[in-house]
C-alpha cells in the first residue's frame, strides 16, 4: 500500500508539481533579451536597465538578462519584430514604451496588435511637459506658460500617444505653438530642446528625472510646465504624488478660465481617454503571441516578486524618481481590451487632429 501511494505521488508530482523545475532547468545557463523599442539613453531604456538587473533573480534557472535597443518608427519596429520574428522561446521579452494609438487608429504600421501578445505587466508612469526659460516673455515658473508667445514643441510620430496629449492640452489651453515631429527617441528630442531646435518637450517620469532635471533644470534651461492629471480610483482627476511640485494641466486650466472651469468637447475627450489608459498602463512587459502559458506565469510571478524586492524598489525610486507601480498582467490585458471599446467618433475625431498635427 505505501508503495503504491508513493507512486501515486511521484506521478502527480510529474504532472502537477514539476512545472517549476522544468522552468527551472529550460533557464538555466541561458540569456534572456529584455528589447526595448526606444534608443538607449531615453527613458523607456533607464527604466528597462534598473529592471534588468534584478530580474533575473526572480526568473526560475536565475538567467542573465540583458537588454537590447531596436528603435524606429516610434516603436513599431520592435513591435512588429516581437510579432512575427522572435521565436517563441521566451527567452525574449519586450519591456515597451507602447503606443495604443497605433490600434486605435489602424495605423498599417503596427502589423500584430497588442492584444495578440502575451501580457507579462505593466508599468505606470506620470508624464510631464518642460518648456525653456528663455521662451518670450520668460519663463520663471509654470504660470508664465499662459503668457507664453509662439514656440515649438519636439515629439515624435504625429500619432504617438505623447505627441497627441501634449497637443490637445496645449491647444485646450488656448498656446500658440507649433508641433515638431519625427524624433526619433525621447533623448534625441531632449537634445533638440537643449539646443533650442524646439523650445518645450514632454517626458514621463524615468526621463524627466534621470535626465532632464540633473541637467536642463539644474542649469537653469528649462522649467516644468505642467504634469498631466491622474485618475484615483474614484475617477477623480488630480496631481500625481511623484510631481507634487509641479501644477496639472487642470491647475494651469483653472489658473487661466476660473477655479471651477472645466474643460469639454472632443479635444478635452480625447485626452482623458489617451491619459486614462496611458496612466494605466505606461510601460507594456510582454512575451510573443505564441509562449507558452508555463513561461508566461514565470514572467508574471517573476515581475509579481520583482514588487517585494527591496533592494529594487530602492533603486528603482532612486533611477526613477518614484516607487515602481508595477501592474499585473491579468490588468494589463484589460487595458488592451479597453482599445476595442472605444467610441468610433473618438477614434474619428483623433485621426483627424493626426493630421492637423502633421500639417505644422
Amino acid at each position: 500500500m505505501r508503495s503504491s501511494i508513493a507512486a501515486c505521488a511521484v506521478l502527480l508530482a510529474g504532472a502537477f508539481g514539476f512545472s517549476g523545475a522544468a522552468s527551472a532547468q529550460f533557464y538555466a545557463d541561458k540569456t534572456v533579451t529584455m528589447l526595448v523599442n526606444y534608443p538607449a539613453g531615453g527613458p523607456s531604456d533607464i527604466e528597462a536597465r534598473v529592471v534588468a538587473r534584478f530580474l533575473g533573480d526572480h526568473i526560475p534557472g536565475k538567467p542573465t538578462v540583458i537588454v537590447k535597443n531596436m528603435p524606429g518608427a516610434g516603436g513599431l519596429i520592435a513591435t512588429n519584430y516581437m510579432g512575427e520574428i522572435v521565436p517563441d522561446d521566451a527567452t525574449q521579452l519586450a519591456f515597451f514604451t507602447w503606443n495604443p494609438m497605433t490600434q486605435l487608429l489602424s495605423d498599417p504600421g503596427l502589423r500584430v496588435g497588442y492584444d495578440k501578445f502575451q501580457m507579462v505587466a505593466g508599468f505606470e508612469q506620470p508624464a510631464i511637459v518642460y518648456v525653456r526659460k528663455d521662451v518670450a516673455p520668460g519663463m520663471e515658473k509654470p504660470q508664465d506658460l499662459l503668457k507664453a508667445g509662439s514656440f515649438k514643441v519636439g515629439a515624435l510620430a504625429p500619432n504617438t500617444h505623447t505627441t497627441l496629449r501634449v497637443g490637445l492640452a496645449l491647444d485646450l489651453l488656448g498656446l500658440d505653438f507649433e508641433m515638431v515631429s519625427g524624433y526619433r527617441g525621447l533623448k534625441d528630442v531632449e537634445t533638440a530642446v537643449l539646443q533650442n531646435e524646439v523650445q518645450a518637450a514632454a517626458s514621463s517620469i524615468a526621463g524627466y528625472r534621470g535626465s532632464i532635471e540633473p541637467t536642463m533644470v539644474k542649469d537653469g534651461v528649462v522649467i516644468p510646465a505642467f504634469h498631466f492629471d491622474v485618475e484615483d480610483a474614484n475617477g477623480k482627476l488630480g496631481p500625481s504624488p511623484a510631481f507634487s511640485e509641479v501644477p496639472t494641466f487642470l491647475q494651469l486650466y483653472r489658473e487661466k478660465n476660473g477655479s471651477d472651469a472645466m474643460p469639454s468637447g472632443e479635444k478635452w475627450e480625447s485626452l482623458r481617454l489617451i491619459s486614462s489608459i496611458m496612466d494605466s498602463v505606461y510601460r507594456t512587459v510582454f512575451l510573443p503571441p505564441k509562449a507558452s502559458s508555463e513561461a508566461v506565469a514565470d514572467m508574471r510571478k517573476a515581475f509579481e516578486e520583482l514588487q517585494s524586492d527591496q533592494a529594487f524598489v530602492e533603486a528603482y525610486t532612486k533611477t526613477v524618481g518614484t516607487p515602481p507601480g508595477i501592474v499585473s498582467g491579468a490588468q494589463a490585458e484589460k487595458v488592451v481590451r479597453q482599445l476595442g471599446t472605444v467610441d468610433p467618433a473618438v477614434s474619428r475625431f483623433l485621426a483627424g487632429y493626426v493630421q492637423e498635427l502633421s500639417k505644422n
